[in-house]
């Protein structure tokens, strides 16, 4: 089978190439000799990095042909079909769609996180164009129930972020120690570790102040802070801004890491306060205890799959909330762990799902 992967790939941005990471893995779990082509922004790249063949995203050749030589079209996973962040960024990934369905190709969204979609040409697209797919997969109930809004009346299957198929006992815990000490930032082992993913948004002066005030409280109870980046360098800088407000020194990372080394770092975390969705998905997987701060439904979606009450909006949130949330997670108990990490067999079974449909197709 030949499958093209559509998705914000080659942006040096960690939950998105992780997702891809985790596709893959489970496309070539469930069907060995599969053929993959991505359209990445860094086709070479993404090319060497995860053992696949790569076209250049912008490339309007590249893309036909691509296409052309396709058996299925998968798009997905992340947050594509939202028009929060551009009204008209949503049409690149309807039109591949289109586009592959003029071509008699065989579509999929794959465990997709939808919306918000808010302008009203953009809800009639979605509906129009997902309709005509062979098969759609979200990775929460709140997509489920936006693409129903929007008029999708196709079946939807409610799975999970790909990301939580990946085990913890597949990340290998010393590759992240070893770029720690490479980083030459001060890390130390033996002491606990808050690690903090955290980016620039609407009313950042406010909840960066506070983060930064949790932090420091956390640094008075002996715990270690280390700023890790999903978003390479856009994420960098918000750390550092996050660290000349602390009065403690604090550890911020600035290497442009892969999906594998940035779990790997993840794994030698003891407690994450996390705003990038995916800092607290991968966070999951590695069966660590979290704080969530919320600034899009995605993230409050997650943390509700979870069962999981800490999770403060950004533009609301006060330190002393966080540092109470984090001081109860930071003792969390061996029962607690072991509840986890069978709720995370459960879910890593349902990341496969998506696979395994594509593969009935």
């Amino acid at each position: 089978m030949r499958v093209l992967l559509s998705g914000y790939y080659g942006f040096d941005n960690a939950g998105d190439d992780a997702v891809l990471f985790a596709i893959v893995q489970a496309l070539r779990e469930i069907m060995p000799a599969v053929d993959i082509t991505v359209l990445s922004n860094q086709p070479e790249k993404t090319a060497a990095q995860f053992e696949v063949h790569a076209v250049d995203r912008w490339s309007k050749a590249g893309l036909l042909k691509a296409v052309k030589n396709c058996d299925i079209l998968i798009s997905g996973g992340g947050s594509l079909l939202q028009d929060v962040t551009s009204k008209n960024g949503i049409l690149y990934y309807l039109g591949i769609i289109k586009l592959a369905q003029m071509m008699h190709k065989k579509v999929m969204i794959y465990a997709q996180g939808i919306g918000p979609v808010n302008e009203p040409r953009n809800r009639k697209l979605v509906a129009k164009i997902l309709n005509k797919v062979q098969a759609i997969t979200v990775r929460d109930f709140d997509s489920r129930q936006e693409l129903i809004e929007m008029g999708v009346y196709r079946e939807i299957l409610v799975c999970v972020d790909p990301v939580l198929g990946i085990r913890a006992g597949q990340i290998e815990e010393e590759q992240g120690v070893r770029l720690l000490h490479e980083a030459n930032a001060g890390f130390q082992n033996g002491k606990k570790n808050l690690m903090v993913a955290a980016r620039n948004w609407r009313h950042s002066d406010y909840f960066f102040r506070e983060i930064a005030q949790s932090c420091d409280a956390m640094a008075e109870q002996g715990w270690q802070i280390v700023f890790l980046h999903f978003h390479y360098p856009e994420d960098v800088e918000a750390g550092r801004r996050i660290a000349a407000l602390m009065d403690r020194e604090a550890v911020v990372l600035g290497g442009n890491y892969t999906p594998q080394e940035t779990m790997a770092i993840l794994k030698n975390a003891d407690l994450i306060m996390g705003m990038r969705l995916h800092s607290l998905i991968m966070g999951a997987a590695l069966l660590k205890p979290m704080v969530g701060l919320s600034y899009d439904p995605k993230v409050n979606s997650f943390m509700q799959l979870l069962r999981q009450p800490d999770c403060f909006a950004v533009d609301s949130v006060e330190a002393e909330q966080l540092v109470k949330s984090m001081m109860r997670l930071g003792q969390q108990t061996e029962t607690e762990r072991k509840k986890m990490e069978q709720n995370m067999e459960i879910m890593a079974r349902q990341a496969k799902a998506p696979a395994e449909l594509l593969c009935s197709l």
